[in-house]
């Protein structure tokens, strides 16, 4: 543990500097220091902003060799956090520097231009527009966008879909247990909520406005994923095992990865690292055992490689029928 630490600071440590060298900079254009010399503090911060980037981008780069590109969307970024991020007398002392302006507005421009060319050649070439976007954007951050969108859109739109089950595959659903302790949860938070509003509203108006919109917010992310566990069933398909869990997790399993079927199994089992829990809320009732490690790449967190499936499933004597018929090695 003590070697992981060390470890992960060092990864994280190019992120973290700019990011602190850039905070303390935008907090030195407010001291009274930066008003009286408003356009040396311009500079410095310019300076450490667009310094500071390019070398955050150097040092994630493989090889410490970034790609022209890559520099050109720091110095973009830069620009926005020069123009937008300064107190109000160093502010306007940027905006009073037209060669500063220019280099700005050009880097940008420049980036944009590109970028836009790359997702248009991409999208041309069938690519999705979520693959498109991971081009010019961090995928991470790419993937957490549509992630945010997708529950979002489940949780206003999801009410009047139906069970996503294509044709030839049978569905087995896991939420008729799971849904009234979900429901009941948001509506204990509701309750929070408003309690939690109308005590700090008495304080600060704009605080208990904030605290209620997140509030709101959560409560739509639940209901979102409450309304994908309804709408995405395990599937039995001609093409394998289709494990889904709402949106978090999608995963194919070969009819042939699928070794046996646990006949009894324990915590040790349902909690070890090589395994697939997708009991949420419960415990499971039925567990996979496989012949080889497979990966899961969930919506959230780092993938997992497993050798075993735990599912909690409504039917699981049906469900286990309908699987031992698509996998002859299960019935002997």
């Amino acid at each position: 543990m003590e070697r992981q630490l060390p470890a992960r600071l060092i990864r994280l440590a190019p992120v973290l500097l700019p990011l602190l060298a850039i905070a303390l900079a935008r907090a030195m254009t407010f001291t009274d220091w930066a008003a009286a010399n408003a356009v040396v503090a311009a500079l410095l911060f310019a300076w450490i902003v667009a310094d500071s980037l390019l070398l955050a981008t150097i040092a994630k780069a493989e090889d410490r060799k970034a790609g022209l590109r890559a520099m050109l969307g720091a110095g973009a970024a830069a620009s926005v956090i020069v123009l937008i991020g300064a107190a109000a007398p160093v502010r306007e002392a940027i905006y009073a520097m037209p060669p500063l302006l220019a280099a700005a507005a050009l880097t940008l421009a420049l980036f944009v231009a590109w970028s836009g060319a790359l997702v248009v050649r991409a999208l041309a070439g069938g690519a999705s527009i979520e693959d498109a976007a991971a081009i010019v954007l961090p995928p991470k951050l790419v993937r957490f966008m549509s992630a945010e969108s997708r529950i979002m859109r489940l949780a206003l739109w999801g009410w009047r879909r139906e069970q996503d089950i294509p044709a030839g595959a049978q569905g087995f659903a896991y939420h008729r247990f799971l849904l009234p302790m979900i429901y009941v949860f948001l509506a204990l938070q509701a309750i929070e909520l408003a309690v939690i509003h109308f005590l700090l509203i008495q304080w600060n108006a704009t605080v208990a406005w904030i605290w209620f919109g997140l509030g709101i917010a959560g409560s739509l992310w639940i209901v979102g994923l409450a309304q994908g566990f309804r709408i995405h069933p395990v599937l039995v398909t001609e093409q394998g095992l289709r494990v889904r869990s709402g949106v978090m997790v999608d995963l194919l399993v070969p009819y042939d990865a699928i070794a046996a079927i646990v006949p009894s199994f324990g915590a040790e089992q349902v909690k070890a690292a090589d395994t697939l829990n997708h009991a949420v809320l419960s415990w499971p009732n039925a567990m996979l055992e496989l012949d080889r490690e497979l990966t899961v790449r969930p919506l959230f967190g780092a993938e997992q490689r497993v050798r075993r499936i735990s599912l909690r499933i409504d039917e699981s004597a049906a469900f286990l029928a309908a699987l031992a018929e698509r996998v002859p090695q299960l019935c002997r």
